[in-house]
Protein backbone atom coordinates (compact mmCIF):
# COMPACT_ATOMS: atom_id res chain seq x y z
CA UNK A 1 0.00 0.00 0.00
CA UNK A 2 1.27 3.43 -0.95
CA UNK A 3 2.20 5.63 2.00
CA UNK A 4 2.74 9.36 1.53
CA UNK A 5 4.21 11.93 3.90
CA UNK A 6 1.56 14.64 4.27
CA UNK A 7 2.92 18.05 5.26
CA UNK A 8 -0.52 18.93 6.64
CA UNK A 9 -0.37 16.17 9.27
CA UNK A 10 3.44 15.83 9.47
CA UNK A 11 3.27 12.04 9.12
CA UNK A 12 3.12 9.24 6.58
CA UNK A 13 -0.40 8.18 5.71
CA UNK A 14 -1.91 5.44 3.57
CA UNK A 15 -2.89 7.09 0.29
CA UNK A 16 -6.59 6.94 -0.55
CA UNK A 17 -7.62 8.73 -3.76
CA UNK A 18 -10.91 10.59 -3.98
CA UNK A 19 -11.89 8.39 -6.94
CA UNK A 20 -10.96 4.72 -7.07
CA UNK A 21 -7.96 4.21 -9.35
CA UNK A 22 -7.63 7.91 -10.28
CA UNK A 23 -5.33 10.61 -8.89
CA UNK A 24 -5.64 14.38 -9.33
CA UNK A 25 -2.42 16.35 -8.81
CA UNK A 26 -1.72 20.07 -8.91
CA UNK A 27 1.95 21.09 -8.91
CA UNK A 28 3.22 24.63 -8.58
CA UNK A 29 5.09 25.31 -11.80
CA UNK A 30 7.61 27.93 -12.88
CA UNK A 31 7.44 31.67 -12.58
CA UNK A 32 8.74 32.46 -16.04
CA UNK A 33 11.04 35.43 -15.47
CA UNK A 34 14.47 33.88 -16.08
CA UNK A 35 16.36 30.65 -16.67
CA UNK A 36 15.22 28.12 -14.06
CA UNK A 37 18.09 26.82 -11.92
CA UNK A 38 18.73 23.19 -11.05
CA UNK A 39 16.90 23.55 -7.73
CA UNK A 40 13.69 24.44 -9.59
CA UNK A 41 14.06 21.37 -11.77
CA UNK A 42 14.55 19.12 -8.78
CA UNK A 43 10.99 20.08 -7.76
CA UNK A 44 9.61 19.60 -11.28
CA UNK A 45 11.27 16.18 -11.44
CA UNK A 46 9.75 15.27 -8.07
CA UNK A 47 6.32 15.78 -9.66
CA UNK A 48 7.31 13.60 -12.63
CA UNK A 49 8.60 10.87 -10.34
CA UNK A 50 5.36 10.88 -8.34
CA UNK A 51 3.31 10.61 -11.54
CA UNK A 52 5.48 7.76 -12.87
CA UNK A 53 5.29 5.91 -9.56
CA UNK A 54 1.50 6.22 -9.41
CA UNK A 55 1.22 4.97 -12.98
CA UNK A 56 3.59 2.09 -12.18
CA UNK A 57 1.28 1.20 -9.29
CA UNK A 58 -1.68 1.14 -11.66
CA UNK A 59 -3.33 4.53 -11.13
CA UNK A 60 -4.64 6.86 -13.84
CA UNK A 61 -3.09 10.25 -13.15
CA UNK A 62 -3.98 13.78 -14.17
CA UNK A 63 -1.24 16.30 -13.41
CA UNK A 64 -1.81 20.02 -13.85
CA UNK A 65 1.15 22.38 -13.51
CA UNK A 66 0.65 26.12 -13.77
CA UNK A 67 2.73 28.73 -15.55
CA UNK A 68 2.99 31.96 -13.54
CA UNK A 69 3.23 34.54 -16.31
CA UNK A 70 2.09 37.57 -14.33
CA UNK A 71 3.36 38.54 -10.87
CA UNK A 72 5.79 40.97 -9.25
CA UNK A 73 8.89 39.35 -10.77
CA UNK A 74 7.66 38.94 -14.35
CA UNK A 75 6.41 42.54 -14.44
CA UNK A 76 9.64 43.89 -12.94
CA UNK A 77 12.04 41.91 -15.13
CA UNK A 78 10.12 42.28 -18.40
CA UNK A 79 10.37 46.05 -17.93
CA UNK A 80 14.11 45.79 -17.28
CA UNK A 81 14.46 43.72 -20.46
CA UNK A 82 12.49 46.28 -22.48
CA UNK A 83 10.00 43.63 -23.55
CA UNK A 84 6.25 43.23 -23.37
CA UNK A 85 5.11 40.97 -20.55
CA UNK A 86 3.84 38.37 -23.01
CA UNK A 87 6.96 38.26 -25.17
CA UNK A 88 9.13 38.09 -22.07
CA UNK A 89 7.19 35.27 -20.40
CA UNK A 90 6.80 33.35 -23.67
CA UNK A 91 10.58 33.34 -24.01
CA UNK A 92 11.15 31.80 -20.59
CA UNK A 93 8.19 29.45 -20.87
CA UNK A 94 9.91 27.95 -23.91
CA UNK A 95 13.13 27.57 -21.87
CA UNK A 96 11.17 25.79 -19.14
CA UNK A 97 9.85 23.20 -21.60
CA UNK A 98 13.32 22.67 -23.08
CA UNK A 99 14.51 21.79 -19.59
CA UNK A 100 11.72 19.26 -19.10
CA UNK A 101 12.82 17.49 -22.27
CA UNK A 102 16.46 17.46 -21.12
CA UNK A 103 15.44 15.49 -18.03
CA UNK A 104 12.94 13.22 -19.79
CA UNK A 105 10.10 14.74 -17.74
CA UNK A 106 6.75 13.75 -19.19
CA UNK A 107 4.34 16.50 -20.11
CA UNK A 108 1.58 17.28 -17.62
CA UNK A 109 -2.06 16.95 -18.68
CA UNK A 110 -2.30 20.76 -18.78
CA UNK A 111 -0.20 23.87 -18.22
CA UNK A 112 -2.69 26.66 -17.50
CA UNK A 113 -1.33 30.20 -17.53
CA UNK A 114 -2.26 32.76 -14.93
CA UNK A 115 -3.09 35.35 -17.58
CA UNK A 116 -5.71 33.00 -19.04
CA UNK A 117 -7.59 32.69 -15.74
CA UNK A 118 -7.92 36.26 -14.43
CA UNK A 119 -11.71 36.29 -14.92
CA UNK A 120 -12.04 33.39 -12.49
CA UNK A 121 -9.75 35.18 -10.03
CA UNK A 122 -12.04 38.21 -10.04
CA UNK A 123 -15.02 35.92 -9.38
CA UNK A 124 -13.21 34.24 -6.47
CA UNK A 125 -12.38 37.65 -4.97
CA UNK A 126 -16.06 38.66 -5.19
CA UNK A 127 -17.08 35.45 -3.42
CA UNK A 128 -14.58 35.99 -0.62
CA UNK A 129 -15.76 39.59 -0.12
CA UNK A 130 -19.36 38.39 0.09
CA UNK A 131 -18.32 35.92 2.81
CA UNK A 132 -16.51 38.58 4.81
CA UNK A 133 -13.13 36.97 4.09
CA UNK A 134 -11.81 39.76 1.88
CA UNK A 135 -12.05 43.53 1.57
CA UNK A 136 -11.24 46.27 -0.92
CA UNK A 137 -8.75 49.03 -0.10
CA UNK A 138 -7.33 51.54 -2.55
CA UNK A 139 -8.51 49.56 -5.57
CA UNK A 140 -6.87 46.35 -4.35
CA UNK A 141 -8.61 43.37 -2.75
CA UNK A 142 -7.06 41.75 0.33
CA UNK A 143 -7.71 38.50 2.18
CA UNK A 144 -8.65 38.96 5.85
CA UNK A 145 -6.74 36.14 7.54
CA UNK A 146 -8.24 36.86 10.98
CA UNK A 147 -11.59 35.72 9.57
CA UNK A 148 -10.24 32.26 8.63
CA UNK A 149 -9.72 30.28 11.88
CA UNK A 150 -7.66 27.53 10.21
CA UNK A 151 -5.01 29.92 8.93
CA UNK A 152 -1.59 28.48 9.75
CA UNK A 153 -2.61 24.81 9.81
CA UNK A 154 -0.17 23.83 7.04
CA UNK A 155 2.85 25.81 8.23
CA UNK A 156 2.04 25.23 11.93
CA UNK A 157 2.39 28.90 12.83
CA UNK A 158 1.77 29.71 16.48
CA UNK A 159 -0.33 32.84 16.54
CA UNK A 160 0.04 33.17 20.31
CA UNK A 161 3.67 34.14 19.80
CA UNK A 162 3.55 36.29 16.67
CA UNK A 163 1.94 39.56 15.69
CA UNK A 164 -0.36 39.54 12.70
CA UNK A 165 0.70 42.32 10.31
CA UNK A 166 -1.38 44.74 8.26
CA UNK A 167 -2.30 44.32 4.59
CA UNK A 168 0.64 43.97 2.22
CA UNK A 169 0.97 44.13 -1.55
CA UNK A 170 4.17 42.11 -2.01
CA UNK A 171 3.74 38.46 -3.04
CA UNK A 172 6.49 37.17 -0.77
CA UNK A 173 7.13 38.16 2.80
CA UNK A 174 8.96 37.11 5.92
CA UNK A 175 8.34 33.70 7.43
CA UNK A 176 6.22 33.74 10.59
CA UNK A 177 4.79 37.15 9.71
CA UNK A 178 1.20 36.61 8.57
CA UNK A 179 -0.30 39.48 6.60
CA UNK A 180 -3.58 40.28 4.94
CA UNK A 181 -2.30 39.46 1.48
CA UNK A 182 -3.40 40.89 -1.86
CA UNK A 183 -5.76 38.78 -3.93
CA UNK A 184 -5.94 41.42 -6.65
CA UNK A 185 -3.66 44.44 -6.90
CA UNK A 186 -4.60 47.84 -8.24
CA UNK A 187 -2.54 48.30 -11.39
CA UNK A 188 -0.02 51.12 -11.17
CA UNK A 189 0.00 53.92 -13.76
CA UNK A 190 3.13 52.34 -15.23
CA UNK A 191 1.47 48.92 -15.50
CA UNK A 192 -1.59 50.48 -17.12
CA UNK A 193 0.63 52.25 -19.63
CA UNK A 194 2.23 48.89 -20.47
CA UNK A 195 -1.20 47.26 -20.86
CA UNK A 196 -0.80 45.12 -17.74
CA UNK A 197 -4.28 45.39 -16.28
CA UNK A 198 -7.73 43.81 -16.26
CA UNK A 199 -11.06 45.52 -15.70
CA UNK A 200 -12.81 44.64 -12.43
CA UNK A 201 -15.54 45.99 -10.14
CA UNK A 202 -12.76 47.75 -8.22
CA UNK A 203 -11.04 49.31 -11.22
CA UNK A 204 -8.01 48.22 -13.21
CA UNK A 205 -6.27 45.35 -11.47
CA UNK A 206 -3.84 42.53 -11.98
CA UNK A 207 -3.72 39.35 -9.90
CA UNK A 208 -1.57 38.65 -6.86
CA UNK A 209 0.50 35.47 -6.94
CA UNK A 210 -1.40 33.42 -4.37
CA UNK A 211 -4.88 33.60 -5.90
CA UNK A 212 -3.55 32.33 -9.22
CA UNK A 213 -2.86 28.77 -8.04
CA UNK A 214 -6.13 28.47 -6.10
CA UNK A 215 -8.10 29.35 -9.21
CA UNK A 216 -6.13 27.22 -11.66
CA UNK A 217 -6.29 24.19 -9.33
CA UNK A 218 -10.03 24.49 -8.73
CA UNK A 219 -10.72 25.21 -12.41
CA UNK A 220 -8.91 21.95 -13.19
CA UNK A 221 -10.27 19.68 -10.47
CA UNK A 222 -13.11 21.32 -8.56
CA UNK A 223 -12.98 22.23 -4.86
CA UNK A 224 -10.87 19.24 -3.71
CA UNK A 225 -7.92 17.44 -5.26
CA UNK A 226 -5.81 14.46 -4.17
CA UNK A 227 -2.30 15.89 -4.09
CA UNK A 228 -0.77 19.36 -4.13
CA UNK A 229 2.99 19.49 -4.80
CA UNK A 230 5.70 22.10 -4.47
CA UNK A 231 8.99 23.01 -2.85
CA UNK A 232 9.32 23.48 0.93
CA UNK A 233 9.83 27.21 0.36
CA UNK A 234 6.19 27.44 -0.78
CA UNK A 235 4.64 26.09 2.45
CA UNK A 236 4.45 29.63 3.82
CA UNK A 237 3.07 31.95 2.69
CA UNK A 238 2.04 30.62 -0.73
CA UNK A 239 0.40 27.29 0.09
CA UNK A 240 -0.98 28.57 3.38
CA UNK A 241 -2.66 31.35 1.44
CA UNK A 242 -3.96 28.94 -1.19
CA UNK A 243 -5.71 26.97 1.56
CA UNK A 244 -7.23 30.12 3.05
CA UNK A 245 -8.57 31.32 -0.31
CA UNK A 246 -9.84 27.97 -1.56
CA UNK A 247 -11.31 26.55 1.63
CA UNK A 248 -12.64 29.95 2.64
CA UNK A 249 -14.60 30.09 -0.61
CA UNK A 250 -15.82 26.47 -0.80
CA UNK A 251 -15.93 25.28 2.81
CA UNK A 252 -14.29 22.02 1.63
CA UNK A 253 -10.76 20.63 2.01
CA UNK A 254 -8.58 21.98 -0.80
CA UNK A 255 -6.04 19.15 -1.06
CA UNK A 256 -5.98 15.79 0.74
CA UNK A 257 -2.18 15.39 0.63
CA UNK A 258 0.40 18.18 0.61
CA UNK A 259 3.79 16.97 -0.67
CA UNK A 260 6.87 19.18 -0.49
CA UNK A 261 10.36 18.66 -1.87
CA UNK A 262 13.46 19.86 -0.03
CA UNK A 263 16.00 22.37 -1.29
CA UNK A 264 18.98 21.70 -3.50
CA UNK A 265 22.11 23.26 -2.03
CA UNK A 266 25.60 23.57 -3.50
CA UNK A 267 28.56 22.26 -1.50
CA UNK A 268 26.71 22.85 1.76
CA UNK A 269 25.49 26.35 0.93
CA UNK A 270 22.24 27.79 -0.36
CA UNK A 271 22.38 28.92 -3.98
CA UNK A 272 22.74 32.68 -4.33
CA UNK A 273 24.02 35.17 -6.89
CA UNK A 274 26.41 36.67 -4.35
CA UNK A 275 28.14 33.30 -3.86
CA UNK A 276 28.21 32.63 -7.61
CA UNK A 277 26.88 29.12 -7.09
CA UNK A 278 23.67 29.23 -9.08
CA UNK A 279 23.65 26.72 -11.93
CA UNK A 280 21.12 26.59 -14.72
CA UNK A 281 19.99 23.21 -15.98
CA UNK A 282 21.62 23.53 -19.45
CA UNK A 283 24.99 24.14 -17.75
CA UNK A 284 24.78 20.92 -15.74
CA UNK A 285 23.26 18.87 -18.57
CA UNK A 286 26.04 19.93 -20.93
CA UNK A 287 28.55 18.69 -18.40
CA UNK A 288 26.96 15.37 -17.38
CA UNK A 289 24.00 14.61 -19.66
CA UNK A 290 20.30 14.92 -18.92
CA UNK A 291 19.68 11.37 -17.71
CA UNK A 292 22.68 11.52 -15.37
CA UNK A 293 21.25 14.69 -13.81
CA UNK A 294 17.88 12.94 -13.51
CA UNK A 295 19.56 9.94 -11.86
CA UNK A 296 21.41 12.28 -9.50
CA UNK A 297 18.14 13.88 -8.40
CA UNK A 298 16.50 10.47 -7.89
CA UNK A 299 19.43 9.21 -5.81
CA UNK A 300 18.39 11.47 -2.91
CA UNK A 301 14.93 11.24 -1.33
CA UNK A 302 12.77 14.21 -2.26
CA UNK A 303 12.30 15.17 1.43
CA UNK A 304 16.07 15.40 2.01
CA UNK A 305 18.34 18.24 0.97
CA UNK A 306 20.40 17.43 -2.11
CA UNK A 307 23.95 18.75 -1.71
CA UNK A 308 25.25 19.22 -5.25
CA UNK A 309 28.97 19.03 -5.99
CA UNK A 310 31.13 17.78 -8.84
CA UNK A 311 32.10 14.72 -6.79
CA UNK A 312 28.47 13.91 -6.09
CA UNK A 313 27.58 14.30 -9.77
CA UNK A 314 30.51 12.15 -10.90
CA UNK A 315 29.50 9.39 -8.50
CA UNK A 316 25.94 9.53 -9.84
CA UNK A 317 27.30 9.37 -13.38
CA UNK A 318 29.37 6.27 -12.61
CA UNK A 319 26.40 4.46 -11.06
CA UNK A 320 24.15 5.48 -13.93
CA UNK A 321 26.62 4.23 -16.53
CA UNK A 322 26.90 0.85 -14.80
CA UNK A 323 23.12 0.40 -14.94
CA UNK A 324 23.03 1.50 -18.56
CA UNK A 325 25.84 -0.87 -19.52
CA UNK A 326 23.93 -3.80 -18.02
CA UNK A 327 20.92 -2.94 -20.17
CA UNK A 328 23.14 -2.83 -23.26
CA UNK A 329 24.73 -6.17 -22.29
CA UNK A 330 21.29 -7.77 -21.92
CA UNK A 331 20.15 -6.47 -25.30
CA UNK A 332 23.35 -7.68 -26.94
CA UNK A 333 23.07 -11.12 -25.32
CA UNK A 334 19.48 -11.48 -26.50
CA UNK A 335 20.70 -11.36 -30.10
CA UNK A 336 22.51 -14.69 -29.63
CA UNK A 337 20.36 -16.21 -26.86
CA UNK A 338 19.87 -19.98 -26.83
CA UNK A 339 16.77 -22.11 -26.34
CA UNK A 340 18.43 -24.47 -23.89
CA UNK A 341 18.77 -24.69 -20.13
CA UNK A 342 21.71 -23.40 -18.08
CA UNK A 343 22.54 -24.34 -14.46
CA UNK A 344 21.51 -20.99 -12.92
CA UNK A 345 18.19 -20.63 -14.79
CA UNK A 346 15.77 -21.85 -12.12
CA UNK A 347 17.50 -19.98 -9.31
CA UNK A 348 17.41 -16.70 -11.26
CA UNK A 349 13.78 -17.07 -12.36
CA UNK A 350 12.76 -17.62 -8.73
CA UNK A 351 14.68 -14.48 -7.64
CA UNK A 352 13.22 -12.04 -10.18
CA UNK A 353 9.74 -11.70 -8.60
CA UNK A 354 11.41 -10.78 -5.29
CA UNK A 355 13.27 -7.94 -7.02
CA UNK A 356 9.97 -6.67 -8.36
CA UNK A 357 8.38 -6.83 -4.91
CA UNK A 358 11.28 -4.95 -3.31
CA UNK A 359 11.23 -2.28 -6.01
CA UNK A 360 7.48 -1.74 -5.65
CA UNK A 361 7.70 -1.60 -1.85
CA UNK A 362 10.45 1.02 -2.09
CA UNK A 363 8.32 3.29 -4.25
CA UNK A 364 5.27 2.66 -2.08
CA UNK A 365 7.28 3.96 0.88
CA UNK A 366 6.75 7.67 0.18
CA UNK A 367 8.27 7.51 -3.33
CA UNK A 368 11.62 6.29 -2.01
CA UNK A 369 13.69 6.41 -5.20
CA UNK A 370 17.10 5.90 -3.51
CA UNK A 371 15.80 2.61 -2.10
CA UNK A 372 14.36 1.67 -5.50
CA UNK A 373 17.72 2.41 -7.13
CA UNK A 374 19.44 0.12 -4.62
CA UNK A 375 17.12 -2.70 -5.73
CA UNK A 376 17.78 -1.78 -9.38
CA UNK A 377 21.54 -1.98 -8.86
CA UNK A 378 21.19 -5.41 -7.23
CA UNK A 379 19.16 -6.56 -10.23
CA UNK A 380 21.95 -5.24 -12.45
CA UNK A 381 24.61 -7.20 -10.53
CA UNK A 382 22.51 -10.37 -10.71
CA UNK A 383 22.01 -9.91 -14.46
CA UNK A 384 25.73 -9.44 -15.10
CA UNK A 385 26.54 -12.50 -13.01
CA UNK A 386 24.08 -14.57 -15.01
CA UNK A 387 25.47 -13.28 -18.32
CA UNK A 388 28.84 -14.80 -17.36
CA UNK A 389 27.34 -18.29 -17.19
CA UNK A 390 24.02 -18.43 -19.03
CA UNK A 391 22.32 -17.33 -22.22
CA UNK A 392 18.86 -18.89 -21.91
CA UNK A 393 16.47 -16.84 -24.04
CA UNK A 394 13.55 -17.02 -21.59
CA UNK A 395 15.71 -15.92 -18.65
CA UNK A 396 17.24 -13.05 -20.61
CA UNK A 397 13.81 -11.89 -21.75
CA UNK A 398 12.58 -11.94 -18.14
CA UNK A 399 15.64 -9.95 -17.03
CA UNK A 400 15.18 -7.45 -19.84
CA UNK A 401 11.47 -7.03 -19.19
CA UNK A 402 11.99 -6.35 -15.48
CA UNK A 403 14.94 -4.07 -16.21
CA UNK A 404 12.73 -2.03 -18.53
CA UNK A 405 9.94 -1.89 -15.96
CA UNK A 406 12.33 -0.40 -13.42
CA UNK A 407 13.93 2.03 -15.86
CA UNK A 408 10.57 3.25 -17.16
CA UNK A 409 9.26 3.78 -13.62
CA UNK A 410 12.33 5.93 -12.92
CA UNK A 411 12.31 7.64 -16.31
CA UNK A 412 15.75 6.32 -17.30
CA UNK A 413 17.29 5.00 -20.51
CA UNK A 414 14.65 6.57 -22.74
CA UNK A 415 17.13 6.69 -25.62
CA UNK A 416 18.43 3.15 -25.11
CA UNK A 417 17.82 0.34 -27.51
CA UNK A 418 19.72 -0.59 -30.62
CA UNK A 419 20.41 2.45 -32.75
CA UNK A 420 21.43 2.20 -36.37
CA UNK A 421 25.22 2.12 -36.51
CA UNK A 422 26.71 4.26 -39.31
CA UNK A 423 27.86 2.22 -42.32
CA UNK A 424 31.42 3.50 -42.16
CA UNK A 425 31.69 2.28 -38.56
CA UNK A 426 30.26 -1.14 -39.42
CA UNK A 427 32.72 -1.44 -42.30
CA UNK A 428 35.62 -0.80 -39.90
CA UNK A 429 34.25 -3.41 -37.46
CA UNK A 430 34.27 -6.00 -40.25
CA UNK A 431 37.79 -5.04 -41.29
CA UNK A 432 38.94 -5.35 -37.68
CA UNK A 433 37.36 -8.79 -37.32
CA UNK A 434 39.19 -9.92 -40.46
CA UNK A 435 42.47 -8.63 -39.01
CA UNK A 436 41.81 -10.41 -35.71
CA UNK A 437 41.21 -13.70 -37.51
CA UNK A 438 44.59 -13.26 -39.18
CA UNK A 439 46.02 -12.45 -35.69
CA UNK A 440 47.21 -9.11 -37.06
CA UNK A 441 46.91 -7.35 -33.71
CA UNK A 442 48.65 -4.14 -34.82
CA UNK A 443 46.08 -3.52 -37.59
CA UNK A 444 43.29 -4.59 -35.23
CA UNK A 445 44.35 -2.02 -32.62
CA UNK A 446 44.71 0.73 -35.22
CA UNK A 447 41.18 0.10 -36.50
CA UNK A 448 39.86 0.01 -32.90
CA UNK A 449 41.24 3.55 -32.40
CA UNK A 450 39.63 4.70 -35.66
CA UNK A 451 36.29 3.34 -34.46
CA UNK A 452 36.77 5.09 -31.13
CA UNK A 453 37.45 8.40 -32.90
CA UNK A 454 34.04 8.01 -34.56
CA UNK A 455 32.35 7.73 -31.15
CA UNK A 456 32.14 3.95 -30.65
CA UNK A 457 33.87 1.35 -28.49
CA UNK A 458 34.28 -2.29 -29.50
CA UNK A 459 34.01 -4.96 -26.81
CA UNK A 460 35.17 -8.41 -27.85
CA UNK A 461 32.96 -11.23 -26.58
CA UNK A 462 32.54 -14.95 -27.28
CA UNK A 463 29.49 -14.02 -29.36
CA UNK A 464 31.42 -11.49 -31.45
CA UNK A 465 32.09 -7.75 -31.30
CA UNK A 466 29.72 -5.72 -29.12
CA UNK A 467 29.64 -2.13 -30.35
CA UNK A 468 28.70 0.67 -27.93
CA UNK A 469 28.60 4.44 -28.12
CA UNK A 470 31.60 5.95 -26.36
CA UNK A 471 30.90 7.89 -23.20
CA UNK A 472 31.29 11.62 -23.70
CA UNK A 473 34.15 13.03 -21.69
Amino acid sequence: MLQVYNTLTRKKEVFKPLKEGEVSIYACGPTVYGMPHIGNYRTFLMADNIVRTLEYLGYRVKLVMNITDIDDKTIRDSKAAGMSLKDFTDKYTAEFFKGLDMLNIKRASAYPRATENVGSMIELAKKLIDKGLAYEKGGSVYYRISAFPDYGKLSKLNFDKIIVGASVDVDEYDKDNPRDFALLKASTPEEIERGIYYESPWGKIRPGWHIECSVMAMNSFGPTLDMHLGGVDLIFPHHENEIAQSEGATGKPFACDWIHGEHLIVEGEKMSKSKGNIFTLPEIVEKYGGEVVRFMFLSVHYRKKLDYSDDFAENAKNNYMKLKETLENLEFALESAEDRAFPEDDKVLRALPEFETQFREALEDDFNTPKAITVFRELSRTANKYLDSGKNRQVLEEFHSLYRQFSDALGLFAESGKKKIPEDVMKLVKEREAARKKRDWAVSDTIREKIKSLGYIVQDTKEGPNLKEAEES
